[in-house]
């Protein structure tokens, strides 16, 4: 996992839409067994914001923000089926969004604001990463893999990480969205 340089004062923070069970313990167990250990570190996930050097103090801010967004969008349906690989820019193999693509991508333009606002190192696709930086071979059975799997669900919001220098992810805060939205 790639972290960006962060200064002093700054923490690492990124935001993610969880998946549920049982669907997180399958697609985790997955990557850990094509022996990609940075799923020991976070468990399969969704990303609208990659980790991010942020000024500590701008945590207030950053929570306000995220809390706006929430409320402007209602739940929506995420469906995985199929999959991809970014080579040969990246060496990742992920799961696609067959449904609620465009929901994450209007989201992580959103979050890409205010005191979010950064420049990105790549466009955002978002996507549920099976395997990265392990070989051809493998990647290669990740896709094979990853087409047998299909999974669904409604999500309710999103989630605020914070990262440690390890890539270890952990919890901040939690934003439903507005049922009533839209």
């Amino acid at each position: 996992m790639f972290l960006p340089q962060r200064l002093p004062g700054q923490e690492w923070l990124g935001v993610v839409v969880a998946i549920p069970e049982p669907w997180v313990t399958r697609l985790t167990d997955l990557r850990l067994r094509l022996g990609d250990l940075a799923g020991s570190r976070i468990p399969a996930h969704i990303t609208l914001m990659p980790p991010t050097p942020v000024a500590r103090d701008a945590r207030p801010a950053v929570i306000d923000h995220l809390r706006s967004i929430a409320t402007r969008h209602s739940p929506f349906r995420i469906t995985l089926s199929g999959t991809g690989s970014f080579r040969p820019v990246s060496d990742v193999a992920f799961m696609t969004l067959s449904e609620g693509a465009a929901d994450c991508v209007d989201l992580a333009e959103e979050i890409r604001s205010g005191p979010l606002d950064h420049d990105t190192r790549f466009p955002y696709h978002p996507h549920v990463t099976l395997a990265q930086d392990v070989d051809d071979v493998t990647l290669d059975l990740a896709l094979d893999i990853g087409t047998t799997i299909e999974a669904s669900w409604i999500v309710p919001g999103f989630r605020l990480d914070r990262i440690d220098p390890s890539g270890i992810y952990s919890s901040m805060a939690l934003f439903d969205f507005d049922v009533s939205a839209r």
